[in-house]
């Protein structure tokens, strides 16, 4: 909790004005040092007599003694009876005592459970006092109620009041859990791809609608391009002109306002652009800014069964767009600077490769024969991207290593190929203080191990190395082996495959060889294209 807030001696009692009236209040929490600092601040105000208690039970007691208590501050969370079976016994002894709920941990569950149990406000640790300070008004004020409609016959008129209460706090609870949910979702995302397609499925987790569709805006070719949906759609929606303000979208990203389309009896992107051939009800756009500036339009459509598409998913969209700007803007800006600084050291490697004739493109020839590879061994899409990006810059450490060493014409000395094998620990150490991921800087470190561990620099054994750098592995000797070197001429493609069938179960993993010579007969040794055609 913060101590920026100071106590004012003039009571929140004074300003009800229920004059000099003395407010009991106990505060239940297992750690002494909150029940302190509340009482402590509690003292520092007119009109508050403070109790104690350290569980639920010894809580209890101190009830059961006093016979009449005000408020009760409880943790949810405590050895024993928790916070809620505490409420429920309390309001079994006095239902007009006002309960506000601390917990650490505001889930939807626990806060409506507590609610059930009688609590009619909450605090979300950490605190500060200020926030403490309006959960006291808040409790004077509806103690005072309380005890004033004790002795009044008009019960409607009570539940109705502390319906209103309910409802509000209802609200602010649902509010909490759903901010809680959304950050906690995005707080995972790592790329702009995976963050569209999460932006569509909370909307519709949110709303609980049939679909939703997220278009972005692109104002150089002034059209929207829909970059994640969750249900199916016609092609006319994937790229919409900008000029077509017949299309709901399309208005919602011109004048960046919210639409809401009832009885459309189906899905649709705005007047004759279905999204689905199945009946549906109504529909929300809503405008996704990022500073101001409009970004992109998200859509919920329900079905004929659904009764979420309104004022409330409204609410809660706009929850979801205003928290998940700000991580499209993140994730937008590192892209940028990840392309840039990628593009950067792709042109120190291919500038390195330059100087030496014999090494030239090697980098493109070996990224293209290692995604061919993992691609007809059926490698995952989201690792074959890893090993491209990778393969580019595997060889990246012998920026490291002095050109008298690298450029040599003849063979190297011990010493000299000492030198050349830290190249990869070199490249790794290059990569690994510009964030690049684990999968990445392994393809870097690895791509020198051997299946018989006598590989460099860990030693690695079988499948110790990772599956990407055996892949390149193959694909490094391949281009190695074909390639002119000063000292002797390139092998052809067949004598390379040999070599590397020769090695397999010692230098190579026999599976990643035996897949390798399927994918070399397949395509009839034309493993690469002529460098004249190589990006």
């Amino acid at each position: 909790m913060s101590d920026s807030f100071l106590p004012n001696n003039t009571s929140s009692s004074n300003s009800e004005g229920s004059g000099h009236r003395q407010w009991k209040v106990l505060i239940v929490d297992d750690e002494d040092m909150v029940r302190q600092t509340l009482s402590s601040y509690l003292q520092g105000l007119d009109n508050f007599e403070i109790f104690q208690a350290s569980n639920a039970l010894e809580g209890l007691s101190v009830v059961q003694k006093q016979g009449e208590m005000d408020g009760i501050f409880v943790d949810i969370n405590m050895p024993g009876m928790d916070g809620i079976e505490f409420l429920g016994r309390i309001k079994e002894i006095d239902r007009t005592i006002v309960a506000t709920i601390i917990t650490g941990q505001p889930s939807m569950n626990v806060i409506v459970n507590a609610m059930r149990a009688g609590a009619s406000d909450f605090l979300t640790k950490p605190f500060k006092f200020d926030q403490f300070q309006v959960a006291v008004e808040r409790m004077i004020r509806e103690r005072s109620i309380l005890k004033e409609n004790e002795f009044l016959t008009e019960e409607v008129k009570l539940k109705k009041a502390l319906e209103q209460v309910n409802f509000k706090l209802e609200r602010k609870v649902r509010e909490q859990a759903v901010l809680f949910a959304i950050s906690d979702t995005l707080s995972k995302i790592r790329n702009t791809s995976e963050l569209y397609s999460s932006i569509v499925q909370l909307a519709c987790a949110l709303t609980g609608a049939a679909h939703s569709y997220f278009w972005v805006v692109n104002r150089e070719e002034r059209r929207l391009i829909l970059m994640g949906a969750t249900g199916p759609y016609d092609a006319g929606l994937e790229f919409i002109s900008m000029d077509r303000t017949d299309v709901a979208c399309v208005r919602v990203a011109v004048e960046e306002l919210p639409i809401f389309i009832e009885g459309t009896g189906e899905a649709s992107a705005g007047n004759g652009t279905s999204t689905t051939k199945a009946g549906l009800k109504n529909q929300l756009l809503v405008p996704f800014s990022i500073r101001n500036e409009i970004f992109g339009v998200l859509s919920v459509t329900g079905d004929a069964s659904c009764a979420h598409i309104g004022e409330e998913a409204l609410f809660l969209i706009h929850l979801l767009a205003e928290r998940a700007s700000l991580t499209v803007e993140n994730l937008l800006l590192y892209d940028s600077l990840s392309m840039n600084l990628y593009a950067t050291l792709r042109a120190l490697v291919r500038s390195l490769e330059a100087k030496d004739p014999y090494t030239k493109l090697h980098s493109q020839r070996v990224t293209h024969i290692a995604v061919a590879l993992a691609e007809f061994m059926g490698i995952k899409d989201e690792d074959i991207e890893v090993l491209e990006f990778a393969g580019h810059l595997h060889d990246i450490g012998k920026i490291g290593i002095r050109d008298q060493v690298l450029m040599k014409p003849g063979r190297l000395t011990r010493e000299e190929y000492e030198i050349i094998k830290a190249h990869p620990v070199i490249g790794e150490e290059i990569v690994s203080h510009l964030g690049l991921m684990t999968q990445a800087r392994a393809v870097i470190r690895h791509h020198h191990e051997r299946w018989d561990g006598h590989g460099y620099p860990d030693g690695l054994k079988g499948t110790e190395t990772p599956i990407l750098s055996r892949i390149m592995a193959v694909a490094d000797t391949y281009d190695a082996i074909t390639t002119d070197r000063p000292y002797r001429k390139g092998h052809t493609p067949q004598e390379a495959l040999e070599e590397i069938i020769k090695n397999s179960s010692t230098q190579f993993d026999p599976d990643v060889v035996k897949t390798f010579r399927e994918m070399f007969h397949q395509r009839s040794g034309r493993l690469v294209p002529e460098d004249s055609d190589m990006s």
